[in-house]
């Protein structure tokens, strides 16, 4: 599982266009470009001027770059999306925009926060008093709901991958922390279909997670609650918790201590199960490990970063949960199983 691979041609010349590459997708985003094409594919270029309210040169501009991209393919006179762009097609363009718009002016403080050891672009450019993304978040509706939405998103990419690689078959009653608008959880529950969830989220977050699996018929044996991971105890009855794309966030011995914390409130036998960023063990990589890990030290805590396969299996020992299994799932996610001796 260690990442040898190294990019071919090591030149400075990606990572200085990668500031253009944003903006073209940012401004696609705002003037809602992949939308249209979602419901009009093959809109020509003198269409999409008119739906964008473009002069034709910005229109066609626009369209150079988010083609060039791989976002947007053009066949004859007409536009298309392309499949790289399905994670944000879907989702609402102007909220959306402001987000990544925010987060991408709260990166420009990388340097500042390193030198802080704090997140100094979520306190320059996230509007609100809370020392986490998450926190300012739930003061922040507005950008909530398309952040929400959007990880939903992604999660869904993987959450058929994950579902198969988490064997729940001895577990009747899963407790999924930090489970965000339910993805994982809906993906869990079909495979499973034994198994009763519960999601433990911000106040802020649960409603949206219940309305979600209402809608999918699953509010029988999925239900979100508010939790405070940090300073609440675990609902009680549980067999089994899952921290998905949640202990990355956070400092080593917050991990540490969520880990013990499952642990205590788990019967002998019970599984731990963490789905999160790949990096190798001998920490070269991928490129995805490092982002994350920038974006979790600038915007998200301050204090988390994309940790090593062998960290979290060392973290399972010290917390009495044996590590039984460790499995890739798509390109660098990885799920990590244990069981509580």
């Amino acid at each position: 599982m260690e990442n040898s691979s190294k990019p071919d041609d090591a030149t400075i010349g990606p990572h200085l266009k990668a500031h253009y590459d944003f903006q073209f997708l940012s401004a696609a985003l705002q003037f809602g470009l992949f939308d249209v094409l979602e419901k009009n594919p093959g809109t020509t270029r003198e269409e999409l001027a008119v739906h964008l309210g473009l002069a034709p040169q910005p229109t066609r501009i626009l369209l150079l770059g988010c083609t060039a991209m791989g976002v947007l393919r053009k066949e004859g006179d007409g536009y298309y999306n392309t499949p790289y762009i399905q994670p944000l097609s879907a989702l609402p363009d102007q909220p959306t925009a402001t987000y990544l718009h925010r987060l991408y002016r709260a990166a420009d403080w990388f340097c500042e926060s390193l030198k802080e050891n704090s997140n100094v672009g979520l306190q320059r450019e996230i509007p609100g008093t809370a020392p986490t993304l998450y926190g300012r978040l739930a003061e922040n509706p507005e950008l909530e709901s398309p952040f929400q939405t959007m990880m939903g998103a992604v999660s869904h990419l993987v959450g058929e991958e994950i579902a198969g690689e988490i064997d729940l078959s001895d577990y009747r009653y899963l407790l999924d922390v930090g489970g965000g608008a339910a993805m994982n959880a809906v993906h869990l529950a079909r495979t499973w279909p034994d198994l009763e969830i519960t999601i433990g989220d911000l106040p802020s977050v649960a409603p949206m997670a219940n309305d979600k699996v209402a809608e999918l018929g699953l509010g029988d044996r999925v239900r979100a609650v508010g939790l405070d991971a940090f300073h609440d105890d675990f609902p009680g009855g549980h067999d089994a918790v899952l921290f998905a794309h949640f202990l990355e966030i956070w400092s080593a011995d917050r991990v540490r201590a969520l880990l013990a914390k499952a642990s205590r409130a788990l019967p002998s036998g019970g599984g731990v199960f963490v789905v999160t960023p790949y990096q190798s063990d001998d920490e070269t990589g991928p490129a995805r490990s490092a982002y994350l890990s920038a974006y979790f030290q600038t915007v998200a805590s301050g204090e988390g970063m994309v940790y090593t396969p062998q960290e979290y299996e060392q973290w399972f020992s010290e917390a009495g949960i044996d590590p039984v299994k460790r499995a890739l799932v798509g390109p660098d996610t990885v799920v990590l199983c244990g069981r509580k001796r």
